[in-house]
């Protein structure tokens, strides 16, 4: 178990998920968190990336404030991504499936949830070289017609 606790990582699971195990298998190691400053650094360091990197300027010494800030800064990540999500499918649909039926492929991009190709990111479109979003036809932003509803 203290050897568990050790390689300890966040991975796939949601802040609250990854707190109980930590606390859980903390007990087995009690020596490694015998501070306050030594579980928040400990639970700290096995967060993932994403939400490591905002809270540690905002470092604290107080395991429940660190877990709190942690689930917040969890969810404002995935309702980022649940808009970016449903405006993407606003504007162009879930063009993955669309891309795979024609036979396109692109340089693969990798980001924080997975990876796509550059043919998948909005449509088979080009990028306009007049607003740098991809879509076929005359430039609503040369025409001064909206990008939403295509009226002046």
């Amino acid at each position: 178990m203290h050897e568990t606790f050790l390689r300890l990582v966040q991975g796939s699971r949601i802040v609250m998920q990854y707190e109980v195990e930590f606390s859980a298998l903390a007990r087995y190691a009690p020596q490694l968190v015998s501070t306050y400053a030594e579980k928040c650094y400990r639970f700290l360091r096995g967060l993932r990336d994403s939400l490591r990197q905002p809270l540690v300027p905002f470092y604290s010494s107080d395991f429940s404030e660190l877990v709190e800030r942690a689930r917040l800064v969890e969810n404002d990540l995935m309702a980022t991504h649940q808009r970016w999500t449903a405006s993407r499918k606003r504007f162009g649909g879930d063009t993955s499936s669309n891309s795979r039926r024609s036979g396109q492929s692109g340089s693969t991009i990798v980001s924080g949830g997975g990876s796509t190709t550059s043919s998948e990111s909005v449509s088979g479109a080009p990028i306009c070289q007049s607003c740098g979003r991809r879509h076929f036809g005359q430039c609503y932003r040369m025409t001064g017609q909206c990008f939403r509803c295509g009226q002046p």
